[in-house]
């Protein structure tokens, strides 16, 4: 599952960069990669989350012990949401101090918040599904775990990424992201 998974995002990052260099050039790809690395310092921390969670559910679940797995799932889904909530409020109410780390470039960072205003909209939600796909993997459902997994980046993202910023330009983009994020939950 996590080699598909890097796969894919290899995948998406190409269409992503040839959407933004198309339809709003160099300043663009710019702006993604500090976006990129804003939200990827949250999801890292979800990761973590779900990496802590694996062997306690993979353990539990293999002593029939369902309680604990129940358990654990729920405070992991808690967690991942609150990590995910925090950084959809931090972006969306505060971009331009995050953003100004990165860059005191005035085009790039306007660009950098349009686009983080619009991926971070799924934020709140997307640390369930991340831990969801990592349970089933801790749990032997490796099946389910990439296909939770891969539908957010082969199934929406790149059909989305394809289509989109040929009608909406950087703000396809943007959206495509969303839009998957969305679909995938």
């Amino acid at each position: 599952s996590p080699f598909c998974i890097q796969m894919c995002a290899c995948l998406v990052v190409v269409l992503i960069n040839r959407g933004l260099k198309t339809h709003g050039g160099d300043l663009a790809i710019g702006a993604y990669g500090i976006v990129n690395s804003i939200t990827f310092m949250f999801i890292m921390i979800v990761m973590g989350i779900t990496q802590g969670m694996q062997p306690i559910a993979g353990y539990n679940y293999g002593a029939q012990q369902y309680e604990r797995v129940t358990q654990v799932l729920k405070s992991a889904i808690l967690y991942a949401t609150i990590v995910m909530t925090c950084s959809f409020t931090l972006c969306e109410f505060f971009p331009h101090y995050i953003v100004g780390i990165f860059t005191n470039d005035e085009e790039t960072i306007r660009l950098a918040i349009e686009g983080m205003k619009v991926i971070v909209l799924m934020s709140p939600l997307v640390g369930f599904q991340v831990v969801v796909g990592n349970f089933f993997q801790s749990i032997g459902m490796a099946k389910k775990s990439i296909f939770l997994s891969m539908s957010r980046q082969l199934l929406f993202l790149v059909p989305l990424l394809l289509i989109l910023p040929n009608y909406m330009g950087t703000v396809g983009v943007w959206a495509s992201i969303t839009i998957a994020d969305g679909l995938a939950i």
